[in-house]
């Protein structure tokens, strides 16, 4: 009876939004794009569809209140979509939990492989920088500096996730089987180290730009940013292009500590050896595509189930940690020598 009085309230804000109360969202995952999306809506029983003004597609809830949208890809899409979803009189989100569940690109080191699944403890942008040719007029430069000289994080260049929401999430769901599969490794031989490796659940930063970059040398260039934003404490792990958008339309207001981002690798980011990054990218080769869209659903959907399942921890897990809001160098005054 419940379920149907929910679905019931649901299906009127479709005839009539704002006559009557918005969603109590519990859960709202978010996917950049429609595979990431597909395996949500699949498993979904009787979603119902609603249209948000401002956000890039319609999102979907069922009975449980959990919703699923498309934010669209890139930094710019992402805050945009996550921006209207806060402010949408249909939506009510002040409690809910809010689950960037996608795919990514990684490094070929550490235990890092294909089908991995990493909760992000840090999200930092790839973009928001220098970024430096390597020589000068016949001189070593630094590949990347940042834009001023105050003590990192800066306003949109570094957001550190809850330290009580990712640590909860990562132990809920670190003994989750993973799927794995022929095509990822076969690719994993191709790797030194990488041959025998078995994905799984793990922690780290994902770096976060709308440039699809891929070389050894950006690899690295990548730790170097994280080792900036976090003075050495963070490990880089993923990339992909929404995070810092999610965090920074969240942090404004005021819910930053609700948010999590869970990536599964497809891909390395970089070539294996003897071939160039040019023409790995343009083979447009995701061999752990399958693998990735699978797990993200797999050990996303599992974390949903804990937090459906323990509202009041959650709750004191998203109010534990009180994360700022943006903030920039300067102030306006400031700006204007005043």
């Amino acid at each position: 009876m419940k379920r149907l009085l929910t679905r019931m309230l649901i299906g009127l804000l479709l005839i009539a939004p704002g006559a009557f109360a918005a969603v109590p969202v519990k859960v709202m995952v978010l996917a950049a794009f429609p595979p990431e999306l597909a395996p949500w809506l699949k498993h979904m029983k009787d979603p119902t569809e609603l249209k948000v003004a401002g956000a890039y597609a319609p999102v979907w809830c069922d009975t449980r209140q959990v919703c699923v949208t498309e934010t669209g890809e890139a930094q710019v899409n992402s805050a945009t979509t996550v921006s209207a979803l806060l402010a949408s009189s249909q939506l009510d989100m002040t409690q809910a939990l809010v689950l960037r569940a996608g795919i990514a690109g990684g490094p070929p080191w550490g235990q890092d492989t294909l089908g991995g699944a990493y909760w992000s403890d840090w999200v930092i942008s790839w973009d928001l920088g220098h970024h430096l040719t390597a020589i000068s007029h016949g001189q070593p430069e630094p590949r990347f500096l940042p834009l001023g000289d105050d003590q990192p994080p800066l306003g949109t260049e570094a957001f550190k996730l809850n330290p009580w929401l990712v640590n909860l999430a990562f132990e809920v769901t670190r003994e989750i089987p993973l799927a794995d599969d022929l095509p990822a490794m076969n690719n994993r031989k191709l790797y030194p180290g990488q041959a025998n490796r078995q994905p799984q659940v793990g922690v780290g930063a994902t770096v976060t730009g709308d440039d699809f970059w891929s070389g050894v040398e950006l690899s690295r260039l990548a730790q170097q940013i994280v080792d900036y934003y976090t003075h050495g404490a963070a490990r880089y792990v993923t990339t992909a292009m929404e995070e810092t958008g999610d965090a920074d339309a969240m942090a404004r207001r005021g819910l930053l500590s609700h948010y999590l981002s869970l990536r599964t690798i497809s891909d390395f980011d970089q070539p294996p050896p003897g071939e160039t990054a040019a023409a790995w990218l343009l083979e447009h080769n995701y061999p752990g595509g399958r693998i990735a869209f699978e797990n993200a659903y797999r050990v996303g959907n599992a974390f949903v189930d804990y937090v459906l399942a323990h509202p009041k921890q959650i709750a004191q897990a998203m109010s534990a940690d009180r994360v700022p809001a943006t903030h920039y160098p300067l102030s306006a005054s400031e700006a204007m020598g005043k």
